[in-house]
């Protein structure tokens, strides 16, 4: 068996990003920049007005009390059709430039309108006050966004902002997910004895949508070489990854990587000394990545987590493909007593707590359903609540 950190640099160190598209705006959400990103404009491309009110020279109104005639409006979207003069006031509305000559606004609840139409100050101005600068935000030629970024929606709202219609992007990633069983059915379909329904064809190709990834689902394969090797060299096909589940162990009827040698496949390794999900191997097949996760439901999605979101990232190319962490304080005590780290499933609590998420069996999903994190707990360790530790988490910004 071979160690998690050698099992993660083995899968990483051969993936390189799938190809580089333009891609506008409103189709790039979660895609990887593959170029950076630089302002084409100005934000903002003038001093602007920050709030409704009435722009001033801040010299006349440094006190309450000053009344002067309003002369013209500025709405936003237009500019002055002159200065403002001395001794006058102009309406001006959020985001309309300023005029020339003035050099603050007063906000609008700070006035008030006389009988005559001048303007009353109720207040004093200060210089500038309520006014943004041209360029505050960026200037042309700022690097807003760096190759390698994930594009959420700020993102995508600056990169608007700055003049782009489109983006120069990794392509979408397409994952391929098959399970393996005889005893696995649709859920919903009626089940015979012995039966039970296909969870990890849902847990999986949710996780690697929810990462970015086009994921395709394949009909779970049966227990016979010939089906798994026509279902993976279909998979091999489609997919920039193929991701399995069940099948990867050493039954009578485990026929995955039997198959897999049959078609030409690679084989990386097989076993990695981790709790749960030791059964985990990873090949290649005419340059196509293959992840053999376990059938067990908790197994396949915490191997998932490990091995196979990472490898999706990368194929991303996202700058940083690993997991994030969080740190966080034990509530409750958490024991290994095992020979294998454990990879145990946590809730990070909103207040930094963490604590168990129940019974950390890999067939137990209820748990699993309330975790929001995992913790890696060394073999042979008993960590006691206060203890400061590490939440790897699957989901990130």
């Amino acid at each position: 068996m071979i160690t998690y950190e050698e099992a993660l640099e083995e899968v990483l160190k051969a993936l390189v990003p799938v190809p580089e598209v333009s891609m506008s705006l409103t189709d790039a959400l979660g895609c990887c920049l593959a170029e950076d990103v630089r302002a084409r404009v100005e934000l903002p491309g003038f001093d602007t007005a920050s709030m409704d009110g009435y722009a001033v020279r801040a010299a006349e109104v440094a006190e309450a009390g000053v009344c002067l005639p309003c002369v013209f409006e500025v709405p936003a979207g237009k500019v002055a059709d002159r200065p403002l003069r001395a001794g006058e006031c102009a309406r001006i509305l959020t985001g309309a430039p300023m005029p020339p000559g003035a050099d603050a606004v007063a906000m609008q609840e700070d006035t008030e309108r006389e009988p005559d139409g001048r303007i009353r100050f109720l207040d004093g101005v200060k210089p500038w006050e309520n006014v943004r600068f041209r360029g505050e935000d960026f200037r042309t030629g700022t690097r807003l966004l760096a190759a390698g970024q994930r594009l959420g929606a700020p993102q995508l709202g600056l990169a608007a902002a700055a003049g782009h219609a489109e983006v120069r992007v990794h392509r979408k990633v397409r994952v391929v997910v098959m399970g393996s069983g005889d005893e696995l059915r649709p859920p919903g379909s009626p089940l015979k004895p012995g039966e039970v329904y296909d969870s990890n064809s849902v847990l999986l190709g949710s996780l690697f949508r929810s990462a970015g990834a086009e994921v395709a689902v394949l009909p779970v394969l049966p227990d016979r070489l010939e089906a798994t090797v026509a279902g993976l060299e279909s998979a091999v096909s489609m997919g920039d990854l193929v991701v399995t589940a069940g099948g990867a162990s050493v039954g009578d009827r485990d026929f995955l990587r039997p198959a897999w040698e049959r078609l030409g496949g690679q084989l990386e390794f097989f076993r990695v000394a981790i709790k749960p999900g030791k059964p985990l191997f990873y090949g290649s097949l005419r340059g196509v990545p293959l992840v053999g996760l376990p059938g067990n439901p908790v197994s396949a999605f915490v191997t998932a987590v490990l091995i196979a979101l990472p490898a999706l990232r990368r194929l991303q190319g996202h700058a940083r493909p690993g997991l994030s962490a969080a740190p966080g304080i034990l509530s409750v005590p958490l024991s290994n007593p095992g020979d294998r780290r454990h990879f145990m499933r946590v809730i990070l609590e909103d207040d930094g707590r963490v604590r168990s998420a129940g019974v950390q069996a890999s067939h137990i999903l209820g748990p699993l359903a309330q975790a929001n994190g995992l913790v890696d707990v060394p073999p042979a360790t008993e960590w006691p609540a206060g203890m400061q530790v590490r939440v790897l988490r699957w989901s990130r910004d």
